[in-house]
């Protein structure tokens, strides 16, 4: 019996909950906490259709235009559901694609609509809600997901970048066979495109990105999708005999490409219909009249004495709400008093709110419910601003600046008076937090400002100037946002320009590269400085390549090379030092992309003159002249070009280590990072007993650093603990090798828990250094598991094609090959030692003569493995190849190290021929290795038995030899 046909033991799991206390689990899958709470809820997707009864609707008609209420049959979009349901039954395992458009396109519609065709096919279908949407106060435990599964994340694009990928890399997604995951968002920007990045490195496939157009095209569509929601409306509202639906003015107009504004302009004729009312006839008069009759509902609530609010408070409470968002009860009250509600009690407040807006999720303990939709949310805190033009709505003067009184920081409370005198002086109060609904109400405002410019002018652009630091706490979707807005206010934008970080951050990486172009393109048109342009274009390079959009970096520090080439050579020597640094950028650049033979010409050439400048008696800015001696020097390492990349990498470190004295931990951090590269060159070029003080230098730096700044270097300690352990091993010292082995996995693997996509690489590297160390302590068993871990996740990181991440799996599927034949367990080593070879063979074939040393390497393995399992005559024309490949590299470079491993396979090669009795052909092959082995060094015992197996072998095929001829 197949282990696919052994019957599955089910698990069990008891849980006990004292009072107050919380739970969270996940069947299959990873749950990711911070502050307490979980990240995110994924939970099964609501299949069915909220009925809105009569007596609500007329109360309320804006409750019939909610998506999940699904009123308006579902129309048009088919080409969009094709080619979804196309991505659907795609033979990929899993694959992630966006659907994006402004608000009230439809995509909620659409998403609902695909989740119920998949369920309808036998998919199971979940939703996912980040921790700050209301609907994610607590955790589901969805169960088993099946052989399909559909994920659906509405508002992606406010996701933090890291919590999306932790998402996206949950093995929860790993169980079906075939998995996929729809982003809904308004705005593809540059966020979707720097994830695709992440993505792929990441080895998750992108399915299509589609931009939803106009609902209806024509004015003939536009037409029938009308009289198609004027019915479902009237039939809600119980209208028995609607009138025939009036076509409304200017229906070719752009407004009504919202697909929205169709429904919208639908309710509204049926419902001024029954009241006896006139219609408007404009979108913004459409917004209004809702708006009306939500201030009636209000109203007569509060007539009717089911609330004590009055509608003049409920106006405030529900312009917070569509701000905030849901919240906790008590963050509730806080939110209403820190706005501002003079006169009244937030938390009556708070409870007369859940009357008028019952919260979608009783049993979560959120309140606060925004208005919905969206759209008509933004128009309503558009409305409720001053400075529309809008006649028919008043707005109200409280709501002026609300936002920013909303979003005061929260100040911790000062230290206590007393104590003595030094304690009071230097015991000053912490920085102040920002409010929990930071992100939500930021959001909201800048999609808000898109539309309504009066909210852009009078409160987002204001708020910003002041306070430039929210934007960067709303993210990176706010902060690429801003740039969308029609009128962008560039004090504003370059002052949050200056808070945000120099390093790299994931989240607000993209949204930095699209307000760097965006400023970018303004001073580029304000300067005719040729030096300046340049400056310009490098500082934007860098943001892109920090964002991962690497073919718009270096079109951006290409600009900048060419500027600094024509100017002329007799300029100021600034001009030319910075043509040094440009050349070296744009050769990062282009190795991120993965062109390297021409990325080490760039910096090369950026190299060459760097020096030139320095012999004519110009000194260098020794951090950028630093660093592009070590990026040189990484990437010629990287390229096995260890003896070119020698002297450029002992440079880099004599220069670094006098920018470390400024003690500044960034100078520290690049230190370490040279020592660590220094240390691994001499060890991969044989001399590891020099490398060690260097890698063991960088372990200690960074494991210093790692104290000091908790979170921010934990990734490069794991690197350097991993390569000590390394280089401990090689020298001799396995117990410490063994020990900075598990140093190095332990943080990689907390690092991978939190955030798989960005660390799962990591944790690979890691246990694949791990499973190194245990073989050598002949703790088998562990290594083999180990080695089995980082095979597993460097399979699924190879799936994107690209040659590092299969080299890794290469490596790994070797070594598993490896640990299994010690295990003696050579049928089970064949296919690992099959598939690296597989994967060797492909690198060779693209890159040449890099991979053959490597290539050949493995092919013995294989050929050895195949002897194992008796197969000689699969395993003889494996290793007369490698013989093949590894002369050819002794052709070309006599003294490299493959002479042992030739000599390894020609021993190989003889006992293959002779179990197939090639006599000859094995005398041949036994003779080439005695002469190889008379050429080698002297290597004491091991060399000694080698001289006697060789003798033996010669010695027995000879006296097959001669037994034939007396035999014939």
């Amino acid at each position: 019996m197949s282990a696919a046909d052994e019957p599955r033991m089910e698990a069990s799991q008891h849980i006990h909950a004292e009072p107050g206390s919380s739970v969270y689990a996940v069947l299959h899958g990873d749950i990711h906490v911070r502050n307490g709470r979980p990240v995110y809820q994924v939970a099964p997707f609501d299949l069915t259709r909220r009925s809105v009864p009569v007596e609500a609707a007329l109360r309320q008609p804006s409750r019939l235009l909610a998506a999940e209420n699904r009123i308006v049959p579902f129309h048009g979009r088919g080409g969009e559901l094709d080619a979804l349901g196309r991505w659907g039954e795609g033979d990929t395992a899993r694959s992630v694609a966006l659907v994006h458009a402004g608000g009230g396109q439809g995509k909620t519609r659409l998403a609902a609509r695909l989740a119920a065709d998949s369920a309808k096919r036998g998919w199971t279908v979940w939703a996912a809600h980040h921790r700050s949407d209301p609907i994610a106060e607590q955790v589901v435990a969805p169960g088993d997901p099946g052989r399909t599964l559909l994920l659906i994340v509405d508002y992606a694009d406010r996701w933090p970048a890291d919590d999306l990928l932790m998402l996206l890399s949950n093995p929860l997604l790993n169980r079906p066979g075939r998995c996929r995951v729809l982003l809904v968002a308004r705005s593809a920007n540059l966020w979707w495109p720097a994830l695709q990045n992440r993505l792929s490195k990441a080895g998750l496939d992108t399915g299509p990105t589609l931009e939803l157009p106009a609902l209806a095209g024509s004015h003939t569509d536009r037409q029938i999708s009308y009289r198609v929601a004027h019915r479902a409306f009237a039939d809600a509202l119980g209208v028995d005999d609607p009138p025939l639906p009036a076509v409304p003015a200017g229906l070719d107009g752009t407004a009504y490409d919202v697909a929205l504004t169709l429904h919208m302009a639908a309710l509204v004729a049926i419902d001024s219909f029954r009241l006896d009312l006139t219609a408007p006839r404009d979108p913004v008069g459409l917004s209004r009249y809702l708006l009306d009759r939500e201030h009636d509902f209000w109203l007569s609530l509060h007539d009717n004495g089911r609330v004590s609010t009055g509608p003049s408070i409920m106006r405030r409470a529900v312009y917070t709400a569509a701000l905030t968002g849901t919240l906790p009860h008590a963050e509730a009250a806080t939110a209403l008093d820190r706005i501002g509600l003079s006169g009244s009690s937030p938390s009556v407040v708070v409870d007369d709110h859940a009357v008028c807006y019952p919260p979608r999720d009783p049993a979560a303990g959120a309140v606060l419910e925004p208005l919905y939709p969206d759209r008509l949310a933004e128009d309503f805190l558009a409305l409720s601003t001053p400075g529309h033009m809008c006649a028919g709505y008043v707005p109200d003067p409280w709501a002026a600046r609300a936002a920013e009184r909303l979003l005061r920081p929260e100040q911790a409370p000062s230290p206590p008076a007393g104590g003595p005198h030094w304690f009071r002086r230097r015991a000053q109060p912490p920085p102040p937090e920002a409010v929990p609904y930071t992100r939500s109400a930021l959001a909201v405002l800048t999609d808000t400002a898109r539309r309504w410019p009066h909210v852009a002018e009078r409160e987002l652009w204001p708020l910003l100037r002041a306070r430039p630091q929210l934007a960067v706490e709303g993210g990176g979707s706010v902060v690429a946002a801003l740039t969308e807005i029609g009128h962008v206010d560039l004090p504003a934008l370059e002052a949050v320009e200056k808070c945000l970080p120099r390093h790299q951050d994931i989240d607000l990486a993209p949204g930095a590269a699209a307000l760097s172009r965006v400023l970018t393109e303004h001073r580029l048109r304000l300067s005719d400085s040729p030096a300046e342009r340049a400056k310009l274009h490098e500082a934007l390079g860098t943001r892109l390549l920090q964002a991962g959009l690497w073919k718009e970096a270096v079109a951006s520090f290409r600009s900048a090379v060419s500027i600094r080439k024509s100017l002329p050579d007799g300029g100021p020597s600034s001009n030319r030092l910075s043509l040094a640094s440009a050349l070296s950028d744009l050769g990062m650049a282009m190795h991120r992309m993965g062109r390297q033979q021409r990325a080490v010409e760039l910096m090369g050439e950026g190299i060459l003159l760097f020096r030139e400048l320095q012999q004519s008696g110009v000194a260098l800015p020794v951090h950028d002249f630093a660093m592009a001696l070590s990026n040189l020097g990484m990437a010629l390492m990287e390229m096995g070009r260890g003896r070119e990349a020698e002297p450029y990498t002992a440079e880099g470190l004599r220069l670094r280590r006098r920018t470390a004295r400024s003690g500044r931990p960034e100078a520290e951090a690049e230190l370490a990072a040279s020592l660590d590269n220094y240390g691994l060159l001499l060890y991969q070029r044989g001399r590891p007993r020099e490398a060690l003080p260097y890698v063991r230098d960088a372990a200690e730096r960074y494991t210093k650093l790692h104290g000091t700044h908790p979170g921010r270097f934990d990734e490069d300690v794991s690197i350097a603990l991993k390569n000590l352990g390394m280089v401990l091993d090689a020298t001799g010292d396995a117990p410490g090798a063994l020990d900075a082995a598990r140093k190095a996995c332990a943080i990689a693997e907390g690092l991978a828990r939190r955030n798989p996509s960005a660390y799962k690489r990591l944790h690979a590297y890691n246990l694949h250094g791990l499973a190194i160390r245990l073989h050598h302590q002949d703790q088998f068993e562990e290594s083999l598991s180990a080695a089995l871990q980082a095979h597993e996740i460097r399979s699924a990181l190879a799936q994107d094609g690209t040659a590092p991440h299969v080299l890794h799996l290469a490596e790994t599927a070797g070594f598993v090959d490896t640990a299994l034949a010690t295990l003696d367990r050579p049928a089970e080593a064949v296919p690992y030692a099959g598939e690296a070879v597989g994967l060797l063979r492909t690198l060779y074939e693209a890159e040449g003569r890099i991979y053959r040393a490597y290539f050949a390497g493995q092919l013995v393995a294989l050929a050895q493995r195949l002897s194992q399992v008796d197969d000689p005559r699969a395993a003889w024309p494996v290793a007369a190849e490698a013989a093949g490949h590894l002369r050819a590299e002794l052709r070309v470079a006599p003294d490299s190290p493959v002479r042992s491993v030739l000599l390894m396979c020609l021993v190989v090669w003889a006992g293959l021929s002779k179990d197939l009795e090639l006599w000859s052909e094995a005398l041949d092959q036994i003779t080439e290795a005695v002469d190889l082995y008379a050429d080698l060094p002297d290597g004491g015992e091991d060399d000694d038995a080698w001289g006697q197996l060789l003798s033996a072998t010669r010695a027995e095929i000879l006296d097959a030899l001669n037994g034939g001829a007396q035999d014939a």
